[in-house]
């Protein structure tokens, strides 16, 4: 590899407004077949690891207490369960056209007063 291929993050020419400068090569970036880090990756591998004390997964003590919360009538949890899925409800919010239309007739009468002044 040349020094051009191989440059390091504090010899990345940069131009007025920090964007890299035409002939900057890009950095090596991630590694072919590497993940990062998912921090849902990580909390469904605590998940899988951990148990209760009376040795049901996590994920069943979980849905236990939101059955539990539900029968009570707390439906907070399932809402988020719910959104997180389908995504959240659209809400359909109804707009009053008179503004609109009332704005237009203000624009016709002050087009109006302009031609006859002329």
């Amino acid at each position: 590899m040349s020094d051009e291929e191989t440059q390091k993050p504090d010899e990345y020419k940069r131009d007025a407004r920090g964007l890299f400068a035409p002939g900057t090569k890009a950095g090596p970036g991630r590694r072919k077949g590497s993940t990062g880090f998912s921090l849902k990756r990580a909390l469904e591998r605590a998940i899988e690891k951990t148990e209760t004390e009376d040795g049901r997964s996590v994920l069943d003590a979980l849905a236990v207490a939101a059955i539990k919360a539900a029968q009570q009538g707390d439906f907070r949890f399932w809402k988020e369960i719910i959104d997180r899925f389908d995504g959240p409800i659209r809400q359909q919010i109804e707009q009053d056209q008179t503004i609109f239309i009332e704005r237009i007739s203000r624009q016709q009468r002050l087009i109006e007063e302009q031609e006859k002044d002329q």
